[in-house]
């Protein structure tokens, strides 16, 4: 019964997301719903207890959850083929924008964390070094 209980709180939050999104919030409603699933989480409006156990089984099960994409996409290979210039473009165009946006928003973060050449340098500065 634990599970049942749980997955409808999971299930609950998911369709409150999506309902979010159909009412015009312009973020998607998995998203929306995660929100709202830690803000009750953080308010302690909801116990941990209660969806812990049915959260560990979906995600020991994710893999099945793929499997219908995955067919779904198979169905589409002439499409996709026909787009692949496309796709392979905006696949590395968002790869660089993410390393590029990771990297430097580190780099401002992070400004006090000493560079690897610095670190490099010492070393073969240390006493140690020349043993």
């Amino acid at each position: 019964m634990d599970y049942l209980v749980g997955l409808a709180i999971l299930t609950g939050f998911f369709l409150a997301g999506n309902l979010l999104h159909g009412w015009g919030v312009p973020i998607p409603g998995g998203v929306l719903g995660l929100m709202l699933f830690y803000a009750a989480l953080q308010s302690g409006l909801l116990k941990l207890k209660w969806v812990e156990r049915p959260a560990g089984l979906l995600l020991r099960h994710m893999v099945l959850l793929f499997v219908p994409l995955t067919v779904g996409l198979m169905e589409m290979g002439p499409i996709l083929s026909h787009q692949a210039l496309a796709i392979t473009a905006s696949l590395l165009v968002s790869l660089v924008a993410v390393i590029l946006t990771t990297g430097l928003l580190g780099k401002w973060l992070l400004p006090d964390l000493p560079n690897c050449e610095d670190q490099d340098s010492t070393r073969a500065d240390s006493p140690e070094a020349g043993q």
